[in-house]
């Protein structure tokens, strides 16, 4: 998988996410699929939990990945099963589904716009586009500062341990990707330099540490 492609989806059952990939190249949108599971189950119950399978696409398919889906979802609408859970939803449950359209399936999404037109509701195509925006925004913001992790980078850093070149990296380079397929910085300018900061300290620490060791024994 090359570097072009970013995580659309996410699935804990195989199945599902083969069907979506086969869904997509039946519809020319190329993708691939990764498998990122857990390596060992300490619980030796190969639970589906720890499985995780992620369809990739690439960030300018994201928008066609969208549509279609939302096309495929609009044909199951008439036989959904009045027994659904989003049915019981209030108006301002089925709100917030349009508003975080990234946090559920094309199916709920349309379920809910349908639901809320039924109760005098009208969620018109501008307002939607109006939430995606300010979802994508409130998304791309940097996350809380992880003031545990780089105090303990800059402790193990000191200490010369490669668990701390691995935390400096980890806070300098950590990205997310929008529901739009954008790729953003995770943490915020100061955090990242803190992650410099730990690596440099980091790789020099380790550096000394090994100069130490060839000196003693030779």
């Amino acid at each position: 998988m090359t570097t072009d492609f970013v995580t659309f989806q996410r699935f804990n059952d195989k199945a599902a996410a083969m069907a979506l990939a086969e869904t997509f190249r039946e519809n020319g949108i190329e993708c691939g699929l990764e498998d990122v599971s857990e390596n060992f189950d300490v619980s030796f119950a190969n639970n589906e939990i720890n499985k995780d399978f992620r369809i990739k696409l690439k960030p300018v398919d994201f928008e066609r990945a969208d549509t279609l889906l939302l096309q495929l979802a609009e044909k199951d609408l008439a036989d959904i099963d009045p027994g659904y859970y989003i049915f019981d939803f209030s108006s301002e449950e089925l709100k917030e589904i349009i508003e975080k359209q990234d946090e559920w399936s094309s199916l709920d999404f349309l379920l809910a716009k349908k639901i809320l037109k039924e109760r005098g509701v009208e969620v018109n195509v501008n307002e939607i586009q109006t939430l995606k925006a300010k979802r994508i925004e409130a998304l791309a913001k940097p996350e809380k500062s992880p003031q545990l992790l780089i105090i303990a980078g800059y402790i193990l850093a000191v200490i010369g341990g490669l668990i701390a070149i691995i935390i400096g990296a980890y806070l300098r380079t950590h990205k997310k990707t929008l529901p739009n397929g954008e790729r953003v910085f995770g943490y915020a300018p100061a955090d990242r330099a803190h992650g410099e900061r730990i690596l440099i300290i980091g790789i020099l620490a380790l550096i000394l540490s090994a100069a130490y060791q060839f000196l003693k024994y030779t």
